[in-house]
């Protein structure tokens, strides 16, 4: 259900804030409120919350144009390692391929304000196949996501992205990257 509602949100959000609208104004109806009164209530509430949709939605397509000037959206994490560290969480950037090469950027969440400096990660090769669907290793991913393993010279990390996108880490990092 919730990567259904992420797949489609630009339809099933003002659907429900319809669908709020019509029960508000029903429930009014219902509290011996004048329906004159009861609808101008209604549709001041459902501009009000279709007002703040459009501009959370307006913010969201900045950040990820902003992000997608700097490179491709991912999150990574790095399985094993030790408790404290990014073992568990995934952290949110962009990344940048070359041959044999992932240069990613760590961003603060809900923005597109960089933390640190950029990490280089050197590739020696994929250590999984690719996963299509990332939503059962971590809740506070996107949905649709799918997540590959790499192997490093030293341990792994796991790379979140759209397909597309793990697409074109295959492609860039892998096959043209130099023969030794």
């Amino acid at each position: 259900m919730r990567e259904w509602l992420w797949r489609h949100r630009m339809t099933a959000f003002p659907c429900v804030i319809v669908l709020g609208a019509s029960a508000a104004f029903l429930v009014s109806l219902a509290s011996g409120t004048a329906w004159p009164l009861a609808l101008v209530i209604v549709l001041v509430n459902a501009m009000w919350w279709g007002g703040i949709l459009y501009l959370i939605v307006r913010a969201a397509r900045k950040r990820t144009r902003t992000l997608e000037d700097q490179g491709i959206i991912v999150y990574i994490r790095y399985p094993g390692s030790r408790p404290g560290s990014l073992g568990d969480v995934w952290a949110g950037g962009t990344a940048n391929f070359h041959p044999g090469q992932i240069v990613f950027q760590e961003t603060m969440a809900g923005t597109d304000v960089p933390l640190g400096k950029p990490t280089k990660l050197d590739i020696v090769a994929a250590a999984g196949r690719l996963r299509p669907d990332a939503s059962g290793l971590a809740n506070h991913l996107p949905p649709g996501l799918g997540v590959m393993t790499l192997a490093l010279a030293r341990g792994t990390v796991e790379i979140a992205a759209e397909p597309s996108a793990l697409a074109r880490l295959e492609q860039e990092v892998f096959r043209s990257s130099p023969t030794v």
